[in-house]
Order: C-alpha cells, then structure tokens, then sequence
C-alpha cells in the first residue's frame, strides 16, 4: 500500500553525508521521471534507486509533488551563467532563458513532472516557505526567487532595483506560463523559444531604456 504523504516540514541538510545523499535522491527521481514520467514513478523505486530507507526519502520529501518540484529548483540552480556581461541586457535575458527552456523541454516526461508538482505545491494552503538553510521542499519553493535572480545576472544588472525585481518576476511568471503551454502540446519547443524571446523585448524594454 502505498504510503499516505503529508504536509509535514522536510529535514534539514547540515551534513556533507545528506548533501550527498539528498543529491543521490535527486538525481534518481530525474532520471526516473524522464523515463517513466510523474505518476508512473513510485517513491519506493526513487528511494531504492538512491540507495536510501523510504523513510529517509520521506523525511527529506514528504510528497512526489514536493521531491520533483526539488529537482526543478535544481535544474534551475545548475544553469550555467553567462560568461560574460552582456552588451544588451534584454539579449542576455533571452539567451539565458532560450537555453534554459531547450534544457529543461530535453526530456517532456521529466518537464511535466517538474511543473505540475510545481504548481502544487506552490498551491498547498499550507505549503512551507523557502529556507535556504533548510533542505527539501523548502528549498524546492525557492524557484521563485532563484529564476528571477538568473535573469537578472543574466541580463548583468548587479544593483537591481526595485522595479527590476518586479520584471523579472513577471518575466519569469510568463515564461512558467508558456512552459505550461508547452508540456500540454500546446506549443513546439521552438514556438516556446520564440515566445520567450518575444516576451523578454516587450517586457523588459525599459532595461535598454535605463542602461
């Protein structure tokens, strides 16, 4: 039977052994997702694929939702930046969010499972906010704040302002959006590519317009 999931706070990381380990459940459940995709995959075969006790996979994830919603805040995480700072800042924005959608839309099942966890567990009522101390689903809801900061190391605005941080997160609110497009077959990753390049010109002008 399979176990019931809670909405319990996940443990803490603050040893290199559960950073190791909690990487080895993470890489698991990537690989699992992309083969089988989000409802195929069983807790039990991420936990033995990662070489841990179910319950330690529990204990780190206290859902599927929250374990995959992890993998993509580190899919994010693991982005590589830009090499060099821009000569136009909307152009970095667009080359670095491109690259980030032909990535994660590289393997579809894995992108579903990604998102659609996402998207529930940002909306549990009582979802844990981001800890960045902390480990699991408090550092999965922290996409939030990651990919508007990538953009905007992007895009090689290092004094951001207030009014930056705002289209930036707007910015990443459509490209979630056009993602979620994508993964219902309602977009190509091209269209999804071009969408985004088309949204970084109108949304963030006002970056040329102030650099």
């Amino acid at each position: 039977m399979p176990r019931i999931q809670d909405s319990r706070a996940p443990g803490r990381v603050s040893t290199v052994r559960q950073l190791e380990r909690q990487r080895a459940i993470l890489g698991s459940a990537a690989r699992l997702g992309a083969e089988h995709g989000l409802e195929r995959v069983q807790m039990s075969e991420v936990a033995q694929s990662a070489g841990v006790a179910l319950g330690t996979l529990y204990r780190y994830y206290p859902s599927k939702n929250h374990l995959f919603a992890a993998v993509l805040d580190g899919a994010i995480r693991d982005l590589p930046p830009p090499s060099a700072v821009p000569g136009d800042p909307v152009t970095g924005a667009g080359e670095f969010l491109g690259h980030a959608i032909g990535e994660l839309l590289h393997r579809p099942r894995l992108a579903r499972a990604m998102l659609v966890s996402m998207n529930a567990v940002r909306a549990e009522d009582h979802a844990p906010q981001p800890d960045p101390a902390g480990a699991g689903c408090t550092a999965a809801l922290d996409t939030d704040r990651t990919m508007p900061e990538r953009i905007l190391a992007a895009a090689g605005i290092t004094d951001p302002t207030d009014e930056d941080h705002r289209l930036a997160r707007l910015l990443e609110q459509c490209v979630y959006g056009i993602l979620t497009w994508t993964i219902a077959g309602r977009l190509t990753a091209d269209q999804a590519r071009s969408d985004t390049l088309r949204a970084c010109e109108l949304l963030l002008a006002p970056w040329r317009q102030s650099r």
